[in-house]
């Protein structure tokens, strides 16, 4: 089972509000009970905030050996000689019911970012970024199911940590290099929220080489409004931009609508409709220490939603039921080659453009 741990226990992580990640009413409803802190977010005293300074408060550090650094086999880390850093925020880990923020130091949801989350999706940016991943006080998976009743206050507090953490990066480690933000499910609307209410419409969007909020459902009026410097990316070397994706198949029903949710394939980097086949795809990654898989899912955009119509593997069958046709707990996995040469463009592009003045 430790082939899987990287899927099951970091991206068991739910990114949305319940209807649109489980299909099944009586699976959520029970999964729903199963979660519910003990208390009501007013009643409850906030764990203590994360110090940065402190490199264990930092799941991911470009120094130091870890989990981020790892790679498949033909695969390098170039961070060593990368002049751009990722700034990653990890999924929701934290299940246990007794709180609505993960305490600091929480060593099962830790464990779950070390072991699942970092070599199975921060990895990715390593080939071409310094990776920097900060622990957070993330809100409880049960914060996505009572947005109105302590979710959003749960969400608010994992986010005051994550924009101070992103906050000591630019003081402490950034030293003025371009940089991309990046996350999935729970981190994925951090990233968002880091976008919309720190980077555009501030000299920092001059050096955001391109955003990765993967797995949360963000739709085009929402870019419109709160970001307007950061379109959506139309291509695979712009820069300055987002892509997103949420990633199904047939018999999917969603809970609400989809129609306006942003989705760029991550198989042609356009926002459209157009399909791509299974050639189109470099690599799915399986575990961190064995080759990836080419040509095992096409991938075409559909009302919003990233459709692959078939997946020609069976390594991805033990995951967790979430309902049929849910894709999201391999978002990245099914892209990961496709995503690590995609970030390698765009810093490409950023880096060449930087140097002639454009």
């Amino acid at each position: 089972m430790k082939k899987w741990l990287w899927i099951i226990g970091g991206l068991i992580a739910v990114t949305v509000v319940a209807g649109f990640i489980f299909r099944d009413l009586l699976f959520f409803m029970a999964f729903r009970a199963s979660v519910k802190p003990a208390t009501a977010f007013t009643n409850t005293i906030a764990p203590p905030a994360p110090d940065y300074s402190k490199p264990e408060h930092w799941a991911a550090l470009p120094e130091r050996e870890d989990a981020a650094d790892l790679t498949p086999e033909g695969v390098i880390d170039g961070q060593a000689d990368a002049g751009v850093d990722v700034f990653f925020v990890h999924p929701t880990t934290y299940l246990n019911s007794t709180g609505w923020n993960a305490p600091m130091g929480y060593d099962p949801a830790d464990n779950y970012v070390r072991n699942a989350v970092l070599p199975g999706q921060a990895s990715v940016f390593n080939g071409s970024a310094r990776v920097f991943a900060p622990h957070y006080r993330q809100a409880q998976i049960y914060a996505f199911f009572a947005l109105e009743d302590g979710g959003n206050d749960a969400l608010e507090l994992a986010y005051t940590d994550v924009a101070a953490a992103f906050q000591h990066y630019l003081d402490n480690f950034n030293n003025g290099h371009p940089f991309i933000v990046a996350g999935h499910s729970q981190g994925a609307l951090h990233a968002k929220w880091l976008l919309e209410r720190m980077i555009s419409g501030t000299p920092l969007h001059k050096r955001l080489v391109a955003a990765y909020p993967i797995g949360y459902p963000i739709s085009s009026d929402e870019i419109l409004k709160s970001m307007p410097d950061t379109p959506v990316c139309q291509s695979a070397a712009q820069t300055g931009c987002l892509v997103t994706w949420n990633t199904i198949s047939d018999g999917y029903r969603a809970m609400q609508p989809t129609e306006n949710l942003v989705c760029v394939n991550p198989l042609t980097w356009a926002n459209d409709n157009a399909p791509a086949d299974f050639a189109d795809n470099l690599g799915a990654l399986s575990i961190a220490s064995k080759p990836v898989m080419p040509g095992i899912s096409d991938g075409q955009c559909q009302n919003g939603m990233l459709h692959v119509s078939e997946i020609r593997t069976e390594v991805y069958d033990n995951l967790p039921n979430m309902g049929k046709g849910n894709h999201h707990l391999i978002d990245y996995a099914l892209f990961w080659s496709n995503i690590r040469i995609n970030v390698g463009e765009r810093v490409e592009a950023f880096e060449s453009a930087s140097a002639t003045g454009r």
